[in-house]
């Protein structure tokens, strides 16, 4: 009989253990759980204080300065906000940024470089223009085209810098051959037009520094091209907006269809092949965010100011790296 009662004893405490580790789970689980009736989300991206603009997209800029009082917003030259966003210590916000590609990623090709986080922007697509040769419309156009017939458009330009227009059919009065592509390391138009330039010189807009690194005759050719036109002499701001206000500063001036569109001169446009275009996008952060709206404010007010619309592009612009490369380049010619 006590040995019965010992076994039921024994049974009795088991199951009091068992429930007690059962309500245990049960509890931690709840506690786990999110509670009823509610789904369990994700922060919100916190939304960017400051938007800053190229200064070839400065009416841009206006529209939404207009639109969203809540965004600082200012506007610099490309090379100026790309030097300050490659050593913006890390932790610290980045403004949203409305720019061309590739120049986001430029940024983040430096702060690798120099050991910092990516800034890991998401590119919203805002428009596109094609790039451009302006020249008075007084004939230089013509005879550049007859005398460039057999060779591309700024392979010819850069054979020529510096030379007399008598020298390509022109006229004397005409003196020499001034081609400016603005100031390279700092204007995001100057910089694309170089690539146009360096894809015309080797006829391929699949373009590499190592295509000039082993190209004796590609130095020579960089340097009067480089030299014919100070970046002193640009009162104008840019080539175009120079020959509008000084035209005996320089006769051939790097642009955009969109510059030509907006400035509205008495020009001739040429379009250098390879065919390249700028292609202008909201660069917003990773971990931050942007007005839902902001994109298609920037996108009107770029088409209303000469702009094509995005997707209109044809040929992009080389990648980061050759980007970067050609940067240097100029830095070093100049």
């Amino acid at each position: 009989m006590v040995g019965r009662r010992i076994g039921a004893i024994a049974i009795a405490v088991a199951l009091i253990a068992g429930a007690l580790l059962l309500r245990r789970a049960v509890l931690d689980d709840d506690a786990d759980a999110s509670p009823a009736g509610t789904v369990a989300t994700t922060e919100p991206a916190a939304a960017a204080a400051e938007l800053v603009c190229i200064t070839e997209l400065a009416a841009a800029c206006d529209a939404a300065r207009a639109e969203h009082p809540e965004l600082r917003v200012t506007v610099e030259d490309a090379g100026a906000t790309l030097d300050r966003l490659a050593a913006l210590p890390d932790g610290e916000d980045a403004p949203l940024w409305l720019t061309i590609e590739p120049y986001p990623a430029m940024v983040d090709s430096l702060r690798s470089a120099s050991d910092l986080d990516p800034l890991a922007a998401e590119t919203q697509d805002v428009a596109a223009t094609k790039l451009a040769v302006a020249a008075p419309n007084d004939g230089r156009a013509d005879a550049l085209v007859t005398a460039c017939a057999a060779t591309p458009l700024w392979r010819c330009i850069g054979d020529n810098a510096g030379n007399e227009w008598t020298d390509l059919g022109g006229e004397a009065a005409w003196g020499r051959v001034r081609p400016s592509l603005g100031v390279v390391d700092r204007q995001a138009v100057a910089l694309a037009s170089l690539a146009s330039a360096v894809a015309g010189y080797f006829g391929n807009a699949d373009i590499r520094s190592s295509d000039w690194q082993n190209d004796p005759a590609f130095t020579p050719w960089m340097g009067r091209l480089a030299g014919a036109v100070g970046e002193s002499v640009l009162s104008g701001g840019t080539p175009l907006g120079t020959m509008a206000v000084r035209a005996s500063a320089l006769d051939l001036a790097a642009t955009t269809d969109a510059e030509v569109a907006a400035l509205g001169g008495d020009q001739s446009v040429l379009y250098p092949e390879p065919s390249m275009w700028a292609e202008a996008v909201l660069a917003v952060p990773g971990g931050s965010g942007a007005p839902d709206d902001l994109t298609a404010t920037l996108a009107s007010a770029a088409t209303t100011a000469g702009w094509d619309a995005p997707g209109s592009a044809q040929q992009s612009l080389p990648n980061e790296s050759t980007m970067l490369a050609l940067r240097t380049l100029w830095q070093e010619t100049v």
